[in-house]
C-alpha cells in the first residue's frame, strides 16, 4: 500500500472497535448500528455492545442517568424507550411550536397555545403540564438559535432518539451485568422494528436523533438550549461519509 493509500486509510477509519469481539450476525449489526451516533460520539466500540465499563462504573452510570438500581429495573426500562419514550410529547409539541412561529402569537397568546398543547397531551394519555413546559422550552430553545444545527423542516417523528437509546442503555445494562446479551438484542430488534418504518435511510434516522436530542434537552425550561448538539450533528456527519461507517455498510 502506497503513501496516499496509507494515509487515506488512516483518516477514513476514525472509529473506535473492540479487539477481538466476536463475530456479529446481520441482525445484531443492524441493530448496534441503530446506537452509532452514541459511538461516534463517544468513541464506544461500533462492532460490540458494551461501553467498556466495569460493573461498578456501568451501575453507577444507570443509576444516575436512568433510575436503574439493579435486574428489577430493567424491563420497565425497555418498555419506557420501546412503548412511551419521548417521541409522544413530539408530535404534539413540535407542531405547536412552527403554528406559533407560523402565526407570529405574542407572549399571551404563546401562553394559550401552551394551555392548548396540555390540553392535547392529555387526551392522548400523556402528561399535560409536561407537555406544557416542553412546549415552552422548544419554543425557548428555537427562539435562540437551538434549532440551527438541526435539519430543515425538522423530521416529523422522533422514534429514532427513543431507538437509539434502547441500544445505548443495553451497553450499559450488559456491563453492569442487568442483563445478557440475549436479552439486549431481543430489546434492540424490537427498537429495530419500530425505527425502520419512520425513516426512509440512515440520514434520516440520524437528522432524528440528533432532533430527538435537542427535544430532550428543551424539557429543562431554565436551560433549553442543547449546547452539545454540535458533537452529535458532527457525529452524523461522519457516520454518512466515513467508509468504514455501519451506516455505509448495513442498508438502512
Amino acid at each position: 500500500m502506497g503513501f496516499l493509500s496509507s494515509l487515506k486509510s488512516f483518516f477514513s477509519s476514525s472509529f473506535h472497535t473492540l479487539e477481538g469481539a466476536r463475530p456479529l450476525s446481520d441482525a445484531e449489526q443492524r441493530g448496534l448500528a441503530l446506537g452509532a451516533v452514541y459511538a461516534a460520539e463517544g468513541s464506544l466500540p461500533m462492532n460490540a455492545l458494551t461501553m467498556e465499563a466495569d460493573q461498578r462504573t456501568a451501575a453507577k452510570l444507570l443509576a444516575g442517568a436512568w433510575d436503574v438500581h439493579g435486574p428489577q429495573d430493567v424491563e420497565n426500562t425497555y418498555a419506557f424507550l420501546l412503548t412511551e419514550g419521548h417521541r409522544g410529547y413530539y408530535a404534539v409539541v413540535g407542531p405547536a411550536v412552527e403554528a406559533t412561529f407560523e402565526q407570529r402569537l405574542g407572549r399571551r397568546e404563546s401562553e394559550a397555545k401552551a394551555d392548548e398543547v396540555a390540553a392535547q397531551a392529555a387526551a392522548r394519555g400523556l402528561d399535560g403540564p409536561r407537555a406544557r413546559e416542553w412546549y415552552l422550552g422548544w419554543l425557548a430553545s428555537a427562539k435562540v438559535g437551538g434549532h440551527g444545527e438541526l435539519v430543515d423542516p425538522l423530521p416529523a417523528s422522533i422514534v429514532a432518539w427513543d431507538a437509539a437509546r434502547v441500544v445505548h442503555v443495553s451497553r450499559l445494562l450488559v456491563d453492569a451485568g442487568f442483563v445478557d446479551e440475549a436479552r439486549a438484542y431481543a430489546a434492540i430488534a424490537q427498537a429495530v422494528d419500530l425505527a425502520r418504518p419512520a425513516y426512509a435511510s440512515w440520514k434520516d434516522f440520524g437528522d432524528a436523533f440528533c432532533a430527538g436530542r435537542a427535544f430532550w434537552k428543551a424539557s429543562n425550561m431554565r436551560d433549553p438550549l442543547d449546547s452539545e448538539i454540535g458533537k452529535f450533528t458532527s457525529a452524523t456527519r461522519s457516520l454518512l461519509e466515513q467508509e468504514d461507517s455501519p451506516w455505509l455498510t448495513v442498508r438502512w
